[in-house]
């Protein structure tokens, strides 16, 4: 394509998933002012076992635009880790339908513009249970949500048992009126470093529990019994912030080197008894540079699935390998309080 003297991204992804607050989120606070949270642009990025890690694919997809409208190869040097990353996920592709999301791309003179977005809701079929005085997380009382055992047929039908090694070790799922969606709570008793790799992890140790559930002696960890529970915290937050990682990297096209001059995004998310709720938009600003074991049988016991410790939250397609969100959650920084 002709030489540019800018390129200018603006994905703008709005994502409803409950119809509770019908999109009204607080006012977007910037990350500086969260000590234990930070962005990732991909799945592919490390994660700590300190720190909160959001992800959402608004990037990934406004990138890709970028990519097609550029209709070159583009060359990034190994020095630029993240930049490189974000080239190379592959994480974003089909995690939804493409009437499910719309992504455009103009020129304008020596500019591109791209605009992505998507909207989704999915409330549960009814309410779960609110809790309060119910859990604490990293030494703090927070608010929370979930069911017990003797909850109605409804309920239950909500929250879906996928794998249960013991209570610090599980995977549940939690179902909306739209069955083309779900969303994943995994709690892990092993660290990871990627939320790519919890992902892989939940697709095997999903195979397992779909195995152990045909299985009598263990059948009985896949259904809820009188004692079982399930304690989920709440979730409320609404937060902006620049990457500094990508922003000054370099790139090219052809001939044609492009500085990245400003990379920002904003997501707010909110999960309770009601369901789930996500916005995000994404801008990235270009612009071009003048430089070249074996088992015991157990016995049935109660189940205590409570989210006291470090756990994945996903939003993803039931037909989708990947998310299009995740949130790695180690502290009550975006937790609501009690």
């Amino acid at each position: 394509m002709k030489r540019l003297t800018a390129l200018l991204l603006m994905p703008f992804l709005t994502t409803i998933l409950s119809c509770k607050n019908d999109g009204n989120f607080s006012e977007p606070k910037n990350l500086s002012e969260f000590e234990n949270t930070r962005f990732i642009p991909t799945m592919e990025h490390e994660i700590s076992n300190n720190e909160n890690s959001v992800y959402c694919a608004t990037i990934l997809f406004a990138w890709d635009e970028i990519r097609k409208q550029i209709d070159s190869p583009l060359n990034i040097t190994d020095n630029n880790y993240d930049l490189k990353l974000l080239n190379q996920s592959t994480s974003f592709t089909n995690v939804l339908k493409s009437n499910e999301y719309e992504v455009s791309g103009e020129v304008e003179g020596d500019k591109i513009k791209v605009r992505a977005a998507f909207n989704k809701s999915l409330p549960f079929e009814i309410e779960l249970q609110s809790f309060t005085n119910k859990l604490i997380f990293d030494g703090e009382e927070v608010a929370s949500f979930g069911m017990k055992g003797n909850d109605s047929y409804k309920q239950q039908e909500i929250v879906k048992i996928i794998y249960y090694e013991n209570d610090n070790n599980f995977i549940i799922k939690l179902l909306p009126k739209d069955k083309e969606h779900e969303i994943i709570l995994f709690k892990a008793a092993q660290n990871f470093n990627l939320i790519a790799e919890m992902t892989t992890e939940i697709e095997k140790l999903t195979g397992i529990g779909r195995t152990e559930k045909q299985h009598e002696e263990m059948s009985w960890k896949y259904y809820f019994n009188l004692d079982d529970e399930v304690v989920i915290p709440k979730f409320n937050f609404n937060i902006e912030t620049n990457y500094p990682t990508i922003e000054g990297n370099k790139f090219s096209a052809d001939t044609q080197i492009f500085q990245i001059e400003r990379a920002w995004q904003r997501t707010a998310f909110v999960l309770d008894e009601s369901g789930a709720e996500i916005e995000s938009e994404a801008e990235i600003e270009i612009e071009i540079a003048f430089e070249p074991k074996a088992e015991e049988v157990e016995k049935p016991k109660p189940k205590k699935m409570i989210f006291d410790k470090p756990f994945l939250i996903l939003l993803k397609r039931t037909d989708a390998t990947n998310p299009y969100f995740g949130l790695w959650t180690t502290n009550t920084e975006l937790m609501i309080k009690e």
